[in-house]
């Protein structure tokens, strides 16, 4: 039965909601499997790697047109890495990191040479390897 709801295509308003969604998994799926959350969240301090880290991968996928505020998804992607149980003052702490991040250009898409670079690297690792 859900071979054949591959055929069916979301459109519109929906199929901006399942990119959404998309991504946010994806970005939970990265942190929770990866890294260690009990030492990303100390003492109602959020780590400010993780806080970049996520908007990096933001400013990298979100494109214009899909009309997303990416500092109140940034927040709720980091909300939802620590099951929503951020406090008033966590959640300050990630806006102001986050401006503090955009002030400084420490948020930058990442360059097509080096996208070009990992994908001929990519490349010739599954050809000759």
């Amino acid at each position: 039965m859900a071979d054949l709801l591959k055929y069916v295509k979301t459109k519109n308003s929906l199929k901006k909601k399942e990119k959404i969604h998309t991504l946010k998994q994806a970005i939970l799926n990265k942190v929770q499997n990866n890294l260690d959350l009990s030492k990303l969240r100390v003492n109602n301090y959020i780590d400010n790697d993780l806080i970049l880290f996520v908007c990096l991968c933001l400013e990298q996928t979100i494109k214009k047109k899909y009309g997303i505020d990416k500092k109140e998804f940034c927040v709720e992607i980091i909300n939802a890495i620590f099951s929503n149980a951020l406090t008033l003052a966590e959640i300050n702490q990630v806006n102001l990191q986050i401006q503090f991040a955009y002030d400084n250009k420490l948020i930058k898409a990442v360059d097509f040479s080096y996208k070009a670079k990992v994908s001929v690297g990519e490349w010739l690792s599954r050809k000759f390897l």
